[in-house]
């Protein structure tokens, strides 16, 4: 068994495997990684072949912290390869974890996050996690409960599993002539950056940079793994979003509206132009991103909202740190979580 760090890796063959498994996600593909390093962000891609077959993958992602330090960070990570069997699978983790302790002093690292795409009830995957030293943190990074709506029925089925109010909105929207547009132009992201500013300043929240969105569809569009569509009311843009496409999953990025016109119901007929996109390329799901199911979240109106086309909610364990530095880890904790204890 050996770890292959950067070389003798390629894209095609990094996201096939990615793909053989049926919690396969964007965040972990080739493409995302580039997107990371058009951010400017260092980025590690750790493959471990057995006898010349991969087993084992991740992408890891250096982000800066305060005070010099910084994290890696393997998002929706797969480090726990459950079709393995469990002595392959135990050796593979632990070349991992050793070669990610050997970078992270050079590399001012404090901790290492991943959220792995396991349910909260999955205490065997977590007691292994737990052996190598992770702790499960209070706080989430990627939302901890998603939105997956099947959409390999017809599309008359797909209204009908929709609530009343989310068909006759649909239908309102179409007969007030809104049209909704699909590109991958990077210079058509400044429509979606405007709706951003209204929509941050009216919900009262911090967006990315204009130039994070920029290059999520400069990159990944090329590669026709994003694309934003744009809900018009005439030329006037009302709503917007972005929306990836990996294997069988078509999934909301951000997404964004106008205060104008809002009578016109346009957020409405956008997804259902997206979910009938996504169809012709043959995805069989639509992830609309994350949920609050508690009371009185402030979520609560986008969770109505996404509720309202169907769909089940996936909730996920959550954060696990493994400490790489164990003084400075004491003082992130004191600092970040102590509104948690």
């Amino acid at each position: 068994m050996e770890l292959h760090v950067n070389q003798g890796l390629e894209p095609k063959s990094w996201d096939y495997f990615v793909l053989q498994h049926p919690e396969a996600n964007l965040l972990q593909s080739w493409q995302w990684g580039e997107f990371q390093k058009s951010l400017g962000n260092k980025i590690w891609r750790l493959g471990v072949a057995d006898q010349g077959q991969t087993i084992a993958q991740l992408l890891i992602i250096k982000l800066p912290l305060r005070f010099g330090r910084h994290i890696f960070y393997s998002p929706r990570a797969l480090l726990l390869n459950k079709t393995l069997p469990a002595h392959q699978q135990h050796q593979a983790m632990k070349l991992i974890i050793e070669k990610i302790h050997s970078l992270a002093a050079s590399e001012k690292i404090l901790l290492f996050r991943t959220d792995p795409p396991l349910p909260p009830d999955d205490t065997t995957s977590l007691s292994i996690y737990k052996s190598l030293g992770f702790v499960l943190s209070p706080k989430s990074t990627q939302p901890k409960t998603s939105l997956w709506l099947d959409i390999s029925s017809r599309s008359i089925n797909l209204l009908m599993q929709m609530k009343p109010k989310t068909r006759y909105n649909i239908r309102l929207a179409e007969k007030k002539e809104i049209t909704v547009r699909e590109t991958t132009q990077p210079k058509d992201i400044a429509i979606f950056n405007q709706l951003m500013h209204e929509t941050a300043l009216r919900d009262r929240f911090t967006p990315h940079p204009d130039n994070y969105y920029h290059q999520q569809l400069a990159i990944l569009g090329a590669q026709n793994a994003l694309s934003l569509f744009i809900a018009y009311d005439q030329e006037i843009p009302l709503a917007a979003a972005l929306v990836s496409w990996f294997g069988p999953v078509a999934s909301y990025l951000h997404g964004a509206s106008s205060n104008q016109t809002r009578e016109k119901q346009a957020p409405y007929l956008l997804h259902w132009e997206i979910i009938k996109a996504a169809k012709k390329r043959d995805c069989t799901v639509y992830d609309l991103g994350g949920i609050n199911l508690a009371h009185n979240s402030a979520w609560a109106g986008i969770t109505r909202f996404k509720l309202g086309f169907g769909g089940n909610p996936t909730t996920y364990l959550g954060n696990l740190e493994l400490p790489l530095n164990k003084p400075w880890f004491k003082l992130y904790q004191l600092l970040t979580y102590k509104k948690y204890v």
